[in-house]
């Protein structure tokens, strides 16, 4: 008898052990997903499972929620360790203004382009004689003034505008694109594609709209500007169009590339 009661007691045990783990896997299976889903952490730690918070390292006051100093404030410069926070905003405020990027890309400068700003006209033309698209390069402005690339100026560059007129072909499709358009750099050594899509704005305000790539398909004539920002501002630049070799589609046929230069004068 004592036997079947310390089997029937073991035997109970047992199960309630294998139930009690079994119980145990389930729930952390249960909770697993749901951290998952939430890719948030618990309130204990205040840390993603990355090891950081949610706002990437820092909280809304520029420190992280263990108390320690981030490596950068919201204005991506270090705060000095030990110092008030309020007293280091005006000199972090201060030098933001001059710790913008070379090419002054940021578009928080404010300024003018050095020289006087002017209009050139050019007069040139030319056809693709493959793809048959005209194009006529009517004018360009030297020294366009620009706050958005205040500090590119400031370094020695320019800013300046060309206008173009365009009549595609109607013997192929595809597009005509403002990358076929590249100004000299390096003592023209080197060409760069042009930087329209940050001046937009401004080029609009002042009166230049800008140039869109042209559906050939579309026929017409179309007619815009495009920016340039040449870290060394020469009293001359080549710009050079190219268009790439291509094969039409469906066949064996293939278009040989076609290029072309011209100059933009001294303003």
């Amino acid at each position: 008898m004592k036997r079947m009661k310390r089997a029937t007691f073991t035997s109970a045990a047992l199960l309630s052990c294998t139930l009690a783990f079994s119980g145990c896997s389930l729930i952390s299976q249960a909770v697993q997903p749901e951290q998952g889903q939430t890719g948030q952490q618990s309130n204990a730690d205040g840390q993603d499972q990355n090891g950081q918070d949610q706002n990437g390292g820092q909280d809304q006051n520029g420190q992280d929620q263990n108390g320690q100093e981030p490596s950068a404030d919201q204005n991506g410069q270090g705060q000095t360790g030990g110092q008030d926070p309020s007293s280091d905003q005006s000199a972090s405020n201060s030098s933001s203004s001059s710790t913008s990027s070379a090419d002054g890309s940021t578009g928080s400068d404010s300024g003018s382009s050095s020289g006087s700003q002017g209009q050139v006209s050019i007069g040139e033309s030319f056809e693709d004689p493959e793809m048959q698209d005209k194009v006529e390069v009517l004018s360009a402005v030297r020294n366009f003034d620009s706050s958005r690339r205040a500090s590119a100026i400031e370094l020695g560059g320019e800013v300046v505008l060309l206008e173009v007129k365009i009549t595609p072909g109607q013997k192929y499709s595809g597009l005509i694109q403002s990358g076929a358009f590249k100004i000299s750099a390096g003592g023209g050594a080197d060409f760069r594609y042009d930087q329209t899509d940050g001046l937009e704005a401004e080029m609009r305000a002042a009166g230049f709209e800008p140039f869109e790539d042209v559906s050939r398909r579309d026929g017409g004539t179309h007619q815009g500007w495009l920016a340039y920002v040449p870290k060394e501002k020469q009293d001359t630049y080549t710009i050079r169009y190219e268009r790439g070799a291509g094969k039409v589609m469906g066949t064996d046929e293939k278009v040989p590339e076609f290029t072309t230069t011209f100059d933009i004068p001294a303003g």
